[in-house]
């Protein structure tokens, strides 16, 4: 029988002599930076804070001018905007490229459905 000799990389145990072959995944490259897009889904948050006060001011003046009266169009102008706040939201929690353009496309959509009324 016969010892194993003392340099064998198999039997030593060492991990500063027998690094782990596969580290794992280091970080991707391509990802997008995080920071920036929350620091985008926040600006955006403002963004819609505004968009509701133009979209109050037109629903508004189109009660003093118009009927009397809300339409379906201003309905969903604010409900626009209550979607674009939950994307905005999500965007902060998880930042994804994808919620954080959906939060702006929904925040410009709601003064726009409420100025076609």
């Amino acid at each position: 029988m016969t010892t194993p000799h003392p340099t064998d990389t198999d039997t030593d145990t060492d991990p500063d002599k027998n690094p782990d072959p596969d580290p794992g995944p280091g970080p991707d490259a391509t990802a997008p930076y995080t920071l920036g897009l929350r620091l985008a889904a926040a600006c955006g948050l403002l963004f819609l804070l505004a968009c509701l006060v133009f979209t109050g001011m037109i629903t508004l003046r189109d009660a003093i001018e118009g009927d009397g009266s809300g339409g379906v169009l201003i309905a969903a102008g604010f409900w626009s905007l209550a979607l674009g706040a939950v994307a905005g939201v999500a965007a902060l929690a998880v930042p994804r490229r994808a919620l954080v353009t959906a939060q702006y496309c929904l925040g410009a959509a709601g003064p726009l459905l409420a100025l076609m009324d």
